[in-house]
């Protein structure tokens, strides 16, 4: 039940990045092309979406097994041994994410410590005006004079991202050692372009039968 709350809340928040992403690009080309301006802070604001979409959807793509692996070697072992195999990748996994929520934490914690603004993206005043100044900068970092988001804020993906990665991971591992599964999942790039072929070329027949017909 959990694992499925997480899946919808997971697809939800992909599909609004993804939807904010597109929808400040355009902003910006129509800008730029027709009216011959810009704005600095959609830039910055794309990058940042951009940097979330991708830490956000790790943990997704091991959901789903859109990730790319070689598994040639492992599909030739008995399923006792592929089982170890997996369950030894699966430690590895995490052990990585463990390494790279230590440095998050500790980079984070120097950028709000140091208090770094980001260079073009502003609160709004309306929300700066209902801040207590000594709240605002003891509490978040954030300078109601100047209005920046503090970089911590805008980066604290990193410590998202890979906690979510870690939670897939650790599910991963307990579904292979209660041989729910058998191991990673991953993408078949070459298979999905066969079916795309293949698709195509049903799709081509099928218009040359609707135009025989039609004659």
């Amino acid at each position: 039940m959990i694992s499925r709350i997480f899946g919808y809340f997971e697809e939800g928040v992909l599909n609004l990045l993804i939807t904010l992403m597109t929808l400040l690009v355009f902003t910006e080309v129509v800008a730029r092309f027709f009216f011959n301006t810009g704005f600095l802070w959609i830039q910055e604001l794309t990058l940042t979406l951009c940097g979330w979409f991708v830490l956000f959807g790790m943990s997704y793509g091991v959901k789903v097994g859109a990730h790319i692996g070689v598994d040639a070697f492992v599909k030739n072992l008995s399923p006792k041994a592929k089982k170890v195999t997996s369950l030894v990748t699966a430690l590895i996994c995490l052990a990585y994410c463990g390494l790279f929520l230590k440095g998050s934490w500790q980079y984070l914690s120097q950028m709000y410590q140091i208090g770094v603004p980001m260079e073009d993206i502003h609160f709004p005043k309306f929300l700066l005006n209902s801040l207590d100044p000594d709240f605002a900068w003891n509490t978040l970092k954030i300078d109601v004079e100047d209005g920046a988001v503090p970089i911590w804020l805008s980066q604290s993906i990193l410590l998202i991202g890979f906690s979510m990665l870690t939670w897939r991971f650790l599910e991963l591992f307990i579904a292979i050692l209660r041989n729910q599964v058998s191991g990673f999942q991953f993408a078949d790039e070459a298979k999905e372009s066969m079916h795309l072929i293949d698709d195509g070329a049903q799709q081509v027949k099928q218009a040359q039968t609707d135009n025989k017909e039609a004659k």
